[in-house]
């Protein structure tokens, strides 16, 4: 696991944006009363729930080696039985692995957990 943008912690989530182009975007705003951006680019899966006002994030983390249980968060398939399902996410993790796919993931002070699966990432 890396934290990537260690200067959000304490912020607060100001925008999100997703424009339907396979990019999300949030907006936060530090502890010291700036702004930065996090874009993701080629958003396979996104999964954000219990996104409340006044959330306050601890950080973001770049997973690099995600487990199963965390791929069937992120695309919905917790409940995959199938060997096709099992085979799939198998394959999402080798991705993330090779590099291919980042594992994203914002957690909150109560609430809110975001877990993303996209190409690339980049902060601003």
């Amino acid at each position: 696991m890396t934290e990537i943008l260690p200067e959000v912690s304490d912020g607060e989530l100001r925008k999100i944006e997703m424009p339907g182009d396979k990019t999300f975007t949030l907006t936060i705003e530090t502890h010291d009363k700036d702004t930065c951006t996090l874009k993701l680019e080629g958003v396979e899966h996104l999964r954000c729930n219990n996104l409340l006002l006044g959330n306050v994030i601890f950080d973001v983390q770049k997973i690099e080696a995600p487990n199963l249980s965390d791929l069937a968060r992120v695309t919905s398939m917790e409940n995959a039985v199938s060997e096709k399902g099992r085979d799939y996410l198998s394959d999402l993790r080798a991705a993330v692995q090779k590099g291919e796919l980042t594992f994203l993931r914002l957690e909150s002070s109560y609430g809110c957990h975001l877990d993303a699966l996209c190409r690339s990432y980049t902060t601003g």
